[in-house]
């Protein structure tokens, strides 16, 4: 078993971020937009990883559409680490096959699994977090997630309720329930009794820990997968036995399939700042707001207007008598959505979709 020294990261990078629409598109999603001035999503990951984790050691599953775009954003990842997916299957078939390849080549070591479209700061703090999170899994036979202490009751996160201190691997606690997006008076309860934290969905754990229990739960998913490590990644052959595995996979999350089930689960409070960037409101939390809170990105004229959000980089958007208003405008599109409506943007993708105009998708 190799020590934490020589661990691995694996970066999810498929999704299509929908609910950025329309700045996210299938053919330039989320992760792979720039939207504080100082990098693409993916690239600030990356940057943040490479201290602890060289590129080498780095990994990459995306969908196979933005496989050569997503290569041509992290050059120094090995091309072959780059891996397509022939389909959406979620998360835990993508965790499983990370796992099988890093187990055939690299043997027992520790990796950490990080969404690519997340922001973190200071990166230092996460670094060390992280660092912890990896000497953790190397000692323990842990699957770790990360928690982050809540600063307001937002229904939009995954809620973790910690247990007792792990012994032996204090600060990690036991996990002793997992909520998914729960009703704002939940939400406030939860914030006001301390006793949770939002889920990160950041990951660490031994390759041969996270590999067994997803043979636990998903078998037949880990069996097919288990075929991909047998073949040359980068050939036809690796190509080929990844369709057969993933057309016989589970479409499951890895927090459904394992960490809801599993009784070897911890949670590592994070010191570090953290937002997921879900959807348009995130903004306020990233770009400046004038005195009536109004964020924006691009030249705005905003009278006897407040709490809106503007992208408009390439034009002027002038605000006249409106509020808590999302205006979003693109080359070839315009978003205008009420603020508490943003999390249903996709309404207008699968509108789109029906009317076959996939143009904008």
């Amino acid at each position: 078993m190799s020590g934490p020294q020589e661990a691995h990261a694996v970066i999810l990078a498929g999704g299509r971020g929908t609910r950025f629409w329309p700045l996210s598109r299938q053919a330039h999603p989320k992760q792979l937009l720039d939207l504080t001035g100082h990098g693409s999503l993916l690239a600030l990951t990356l940057d943040r990883l490479e201290a602890l984790i060289p590129p080498q050691r780095q990994w990459i599953l995306t969908s196979a559409a933005l496989a050569d775009t997503v290569a041509e954003q992290a050059p120094r990842i090995p091309r072959e680490q780059i891996i397509g997916e022939p389909m959406g299957r979620n998360t835990a078939p993508a965790v499983g096959l990370a796992a099988q390849l890093i187990l055939a080549r690299a043997g027992d070591v520790p990796f950490a699994v990080l969404p690519s479209d997340h922001l973190i700061a200071p990166a230092r703090d996460f670094q060390k977090t992280m660092s912890q999170a990896l000497e953790l899994a190397y000692g323990h036979d842990l699957l770790l997630t990360f928690g982050v202490e809540p600063t307001r009751p937002d229904t939009g996160y995954g809620y973790i309720e910690t247990g007792e201190i792990l012994e032996g691997a204090s600060p990690a606690c036991r996990v002793a329930k997992f909520t998914e997006k729960p009703d704002v008076q939940t939400a406030r309860a939860y914030l006001k009794g301390g006793r949770h934290l939002w889920n990160s969905g950041i990951f660490a754990w031994r390759a041969s820990v996270v590999a067994e229990g997803l043979r636990r739960h998903l078998p037949q998913t880990m069996e097919a997968l288990g075929h991909c490590a047998k073949e040359d990644l980068g050939t036809d052959a690796f190509a080929s036995a990844l369709e057969k595995a993933y057309k016989a996979s589970d479409s499951i999350s890895v927090d459904y399939a394992l960490m809801e089930r599993a009784e070897n689960v911890a949670v590592l409070p994070a010191d570090f700042q953290w937002n997921d960037v879900g959807q348009w409101p995130a903004m306020r939390d990233l770009w400046a707001r004038d005195a009536q809170g109004n964020s924006h990105l691009g030249e705005v004229l905003a009278l006897q207007s407040e709490n809106c959000i503007v992208y408009g980089p390439d034009r002027l958007t002038a605000l006249l008598g409106v509020k808590d208003l999302i205006v979003v405008q693109t080359e070839d599109a315009t978003l205008v959505c009420d603020f508490d409506r943003a999390q249903d943007v996709k309404m207008i993708l699968d509108e789109l979709h029906k009317m076959n105009r996939d143009e904008f998708l």
